[in-house]
């Protein structure tokens, strides 16, 4: 009989997984009960002692939590199904209307599951809580969300960010109050907007009146007060006011940036102004860092290019400071570069219903005013034709396709990141000397390695103390280095009179057979 029954609710342990909170609501009964385990939608809390005020923060989190989600009121902690029969008929009244007090723009629905107990007949509340879109809170003034099957609760900054990517409030239309129009702001950037603005427009007016219809200045009847959007735009310091306008660049030779004693950035500097002038300033500096590589190409022809094409990572930095959230004032943009990778991360998760799955299909912005003002200088198009401009650029290099993520190990973030083939992709120290080496050794060189060979290559030896310099690496591993090099025959040792002689070096062996031509 119960296989019937199995049967006639279509459920399948196997697909329990891809149930919605919604599906949960709908379908969950006696006979699979025992089949959800807690998870990001699914919450179990005993009847045997309910605290309402807990239960108003599972109201809370999903309502906060796109889809929603099920509290399961009379399943214990481990699953046993000990039932609400226990509970008066006051307390199960108060169960169903709790939140008009406790969690009052929550809107849960409830039913009842009738389910024996040791033979006795007994029941579990399922309480579905939809998302509402819109932050809710608790009467306590609290508010959550639910972070993989956890419960968090939102910090003021998070809540802020919350109520701008629903439209409820945006932080970009609030007044600048410490600035001053026009006397903090950067005249030449206001000169240039406002007059692309008239010539695309084809309106007369002036500059303060364009300030004003683009939503960058208010007017009132003491003058015009300049907004949040404006300031990041043009103010000659925004982080007088907001000090996580700027962005963190750092570039690591492996592949983990460490912490304590290994933390050893290869360079670690801020570039700060208003975005515009930092977009004009990481152009120059993060191409810098952008070392060159040379690849082999698919028709067998070495090709030098930067690690990572410039279309790639500008635009990820562009969306970066368009689309974080700057509710979180003391949270910087980080650019990293990696051995094997380059990621930006900005504060503030995805806009919904942007998510990583759909970002190069869907479209949204947290600050639609600032981007559309730098889409006047042009800097920026459509999101997603920016995400678009992105994927193209990397595979014309051969890499893959950026991937989209979202973080919250030190607060919600957006990490984009951009990923080379350093296998493959050696630093070109001469394009001459991949050549010198021919293409299969070439390949397999590594990165130390190849910065021996090209010094020894260009200045035709090279001594156990100048690879150490060179590589970082200590004096008995570079030597054992240069002696491997030596054995594949790009390096012959002229030996030592003594222990550590300094006469004693490596020299660059002739080959013989350097190829022109091989580049494109």
């Amino acid at each position: 009989m119960a296989g019937e029954q199995l049967s006639l609710f279509g459920f399948d342990k196997n697909h329990a997984a891809t149930w919605s909170p919604r599906d949960l609501w709908l379908k969950l009964d006696s006979l699979n009960l025992d089949a959800f385990l807690e998870d990001r939608r699914l919450e179990r809390k005993s009847a045997r002692k309910i605290h309402f005020d807990i239960l108003a923060e599972y109201l809370s989190m999903w309502s906060n939590t796109v889809d929603g989600g099920i509290v399961l009121v009379g399943v214990e902690d481990d699953g046993t199904v000990s039932g609400c029969a226990n509970l008066s008929q006051d307390q199960l009244n108060n169960l169903e209307k709790f939140h008009l007090q406790k969690c009052p723009d929550a809107a849960p629905e409830s039913r009842r599951i009738a389910t024996p107990i040791n033979g006795k007949p007994d029941f579990v509340v399922l309480m579905y809580v939809p998302y509402r879109g819109v932050l809710v809170e608790t009467n306590k003034n609290e508010a959550f969300i639910r972070r993989g099957d956890t419960k968090h609760r939102m910090s003021p900054e998070e809540r802020d960010d919350f109520r701008s990517t629903r439209h409820e409030r945006s932080w970009e239309q609030r007044p600048g109050g410490m600035f001053n129009y026009p006397r903090d702001f950067d005249a030449a950037i206001i000169q240039e907007f406002c007059d692309n603005f008239r010539e695309r427009e084809g309106k007369d007016w002036s500059n303060e009146d364009v300030l004003v219809d683009r939503h960058l200045l208010l007017r009132d009847a003491d003058g015009v007060i300049p907004l949040n959007c404006l300031v990041l735009f043009a103010a000659k310091d925004p982080r007088y006011q907001h000090a996580g306008c700027r962005l963190r660049v750092q570039r690591f030779e492996g592949t983990e940036e460490g912490s304590g004693q290994t933390f050893r950035p290869l360079r670690d500097y801020y570039v700060e102004g208003n975005i515009p002038a930092i977009l004009q300033k990481a152009g120059v500096s993060i191409a810098d860092l952008n070392y060159n590589v040379t690849w082999l190409s698919r028709d067998g022809k070495f090709v030098t290019t930067p690690e990572y094409p410039r279309h790639a990572w500008l635009e990820a930095i562009i969306n970066a400071l368009v689309h974080r959230s700057y509710s979180f004032s003391g949270s910087e943009i980080t650019v990293k570069f990696f051995s094997d990778r380059l990621e930006i991360e900005s504060p503030g998760g995805f806009v919904p219903p942007v998510n990583a799955e759909n970002v190069y299909h869907h479209r949204a912005s947290r600050n639609p005013h600032l981007m559309e003002a730098l889409r006047y200088l042009g800097f920026v198009q459509m999101t997603r034709e920016g995400t678009r401009r992105m994927r193209e650029s990397m595979e014309r290099y051969n890499l893959p396709a950026p991937t989209f993520s979202q973080e919250t190990m030190h607060g919600v973030s957006v990490r984009v990141t951009l990923r080379n083939d350093h296998q493959t992709r050696k630093r070109s120290t001469d394009k001459d000397v991949a050549t010198y080496c021919g293409v299969d050794l070439w390949k397999q060189l590594a990165e130390h390695e190849i910065q021996i060979v090209g010094y020894a290559f260009n200045n035709g030896t090279i001594q156990v103390a100048e690879a150490e310099r060179l590589t970082g690496r200590r004096w008995s591993t570079s030597k054992k280095d240069l002696d491997k090099l030596v054995t594949k025959g790009l390096l012959t040792f002229e030996g030592p009179k003594y222990q550590r002689d300094p006469k004693a070096h490596y020299k660059i062996v002739d080959r013989g057979y350097v190829t022109e031509g091989m580049f494109d």
